[in-house]
């Protein structure tokens, strides 16, 4: 089974971001520096990201509490974990810096110098591979999930200054009649008011300019979000 690998690489350019869907079987050291098989998952993310990722992972899908071995290191201690064994094991997250993101490692431990591997409870390490997986699935679905209501709000409120804009054209169009009438009736304000009206034709003007651009910006928005649901549809795929 060593050398495995599992890989589905999607770039969504429209968005700024890019998908990357893999889990490998490789060796990594542990904290002690002892060479452990391990299944990794390759994140576009940080290592900041990645681990808060693991500590949501760890709570909400298993109520586990995660704990802190280094700057780069986490483990959840004397867990069963029923998608793996009986047994109850450690189970180790190492965050790697690689280009473009973060491999997380994830080795698993029912005792003190005893791992999952390819040699020894292979059936287990097996299953460790699909436990992975779901912890990548977590992450993007929750990382797409946010980009996504991010990006949401910002179409509504750029939807909200559209209708501010609206109307505010409007109520200039309507005091410009106005005026024109007052001056078309011989006012003798009828200078001020030719004044006030070309401000506001000027006002209209920048708002209609300022619509566009931000109907333009909407139309961006809406393309990102289109590529972000199917970036999380292969996610759910994977």
């Amino acid at each position: 089974m060593k050398g495995i690998l599992i890989i589905i690489v999607l770039l969504t350019a429209a968005t700024g971001y890019s998908q990357q869907l893999k889990v490998e079987n490789k060796t990594v050291k542990n904290e002690e520096g002892n060479e452990v098989d391990a299944w990794v998952a390759h994140l576009d993310q940080t290592p900041e990201e990645c681990m808060e990722s693991y500590d949501d992972f760890m709570r909400e899908v298993f109520e586990q509490k995660t704990e802190k071995l280094s700057k780069t290191a986490r483990i959840v201690t004397r867990t069963q974990f029923h998608e793996l064994s009986s047994l109850r094991i450690d189970q180790r997250a190492f965050f790697i810096t690689e280009s473009g993101g973060t491999g997380v490692a994830f080795t698993f431990s029912p005792g003190y110098d005893v791992h999952f591997s390819t040699k020894t409870y292979t059936e287990e390490f097996k299953n460790a591979e699909r436990f992975v997986k779901s912890f990548v699935k977590f992450h993007y679905k929750d990382f797409y999930s946010k980009k996504i209501k991010s990006i949401q709000a910002t179409v509504k409120d750029k939807e909200s200054t559209i209708e501010s804009n609206d109307k505010k054209i409007e109520k200039n169009k309507k005091s410009i009649l106005d005026n024109n009438k007052d001056i078309d009736k011989g006012s003798s304000d009828a200078g001020k008011l030719k004044i006030r009206n070309e401000s506001m034709e000027k006002e209209n003007l920048t708002l209609t300019g300022d619509n566009s651009k931000q109907r333009a910006e909407i139309v961006v928005l809406q393309e990102q979000l289109t590529k972000l649901n199917e970036s999380l549809k292969k996610v759910e795929e994977f």
